[in-house]
């Protein structure tokens, strides 16, 4: 879950919580599979990125009353989007179940998914774990996802690197951007541009991704890890959320330290073992994708930087006399 700022989001959840409230009182408590919602509880608010997660209680049932405040998948219909994916994963021991969609906007400003709350502490990057997000990970991309309509990259090497342009484009649209990041980003991806030239690896779009494989989406529950925010799951070679699960800076985003060789190596042997996968097709596949969406994650940090050093300028611009 890329977080988003804690102060704005809070002064969006303070006026969230009685309309929530207010609004889960008028829907069919069925649609919950409760009898009633006197016992509603609203607890602790998450902020992310795109999203305000409301933590919500009914009876001895747990919920994540799920505000989608903005959308990162390019699709005008995000929260649907979410949703149908979502129920595509149901019974698959995968995922949240969900419950509930309204984007008609005609209560909130924004589309909102009530799904399941995953009660557990997040993924720990400990050699412990390594099988279990290796199975997570073969499970999820061996499902069959024909007639559902999931975005689709078709040319996996190609749109990873015309994506990370685009995050340089951006970066660079802003007013507080670094250009020793943005001449360092264009010389990488310029370099591993070369390299895409020269591969003969056989990536295709065969699998479904969950695309943002960092520790704070997977969820140590008791019956097992699961995995949170299905904002943006895309068809895709399984090589990029191997590649996003291995990138040191979206390890560092929720972590204190990175998967050292052995433990890196030990993953791509468990995962190649479930899936059935060639080790060897594998570790090439990663080695030429992993260094692009490891600058795509440099480059989101890079940007969010962007955000607070605008806003702070903002605010003492407004102090001024």
């Amino acid at each position: 879950m890329k977080r988003a700022d804690r102060g704005v989001s809070k002064m969006k959840a303070t006026g969230l919580r009685k309309r929530i409230e207010k609004y889960l009182k008028n829907i069919p408590p069925g649609i919950l599979g409760v009898q009633n919602m006197e016992s509603l509880e609203i607890h602790k608010m998450t902020p992310g990125s795109y999203n305000l997660n409301f933590h919500i209680s009914v009876d001895t049932k747990e919920f994540i009353f799920r505000v989608n405040i903005d959308q990162q998948s390019g699709l005008s219909k995000q929260v649907e989007y979410e949703y149908n994916a979502l129920k595509f994963l149901e019974g698959h021991g995968l995922a949240p179940d969900v419950y509930h969609l309204d984007d008609t906007r005609q209560h909130f400003e924004f589309g909102i998914l009530i799904e399941q709350y995953l009660a557990g502490p997040h993924l720990l990057l400990e050699k412990s774990y390594i099988p279990e997000v290796a199975g997570l990970l073969a499970k999820l991309h061996s499902l069959d996802h024909c007639g559902v309509n999931f975005i689709s990259w078709q040319d996996p090497l190609k749109d990873t690197y015309d994506f990370v342009q685009n995050d340089i484009a951006h970066y660079k649209t802003r007013k507080t951007a670094e250009e020793k990041i943005i001449a360092r980003s264009e010389r990488t991806l310029a370099e591993i541009g070369l390299r895409i030239l020269k591969s003969d690896l056989p990536f295709q779009a065969d699998s479904l991704n969950h695309t943002d494989v960092g520790c704070d989406n997977f969820i140590r529950t008791p019956q097992g890890l699961r995995m949170i925010d299905w904002e943006k799951p895309r068809v895709d070679d399984c090589s990029y959320d191997l590649s996003c699960f291995l990138s040191e800076p979206a390890q560092l985003w929720c972590s204190t330290h990175v998967l050292n060789a052995e433990d890196r190596e030990a993953f791509i042997e468990e995962y190649a073992r479930l899936s059935g996968k060639s080790v060897e097709l594998l570790r090439k596949k990663i080695r030429i994708r992993e260094p692009m969406v490891s600058l795509h994650w440099i480059l989101w940090g890079a940007t969010k930087l962007c955000d607070l050093r605008e806003r702070a300028h903002i605010s003492r611009a407004s102090r001024c006399p």
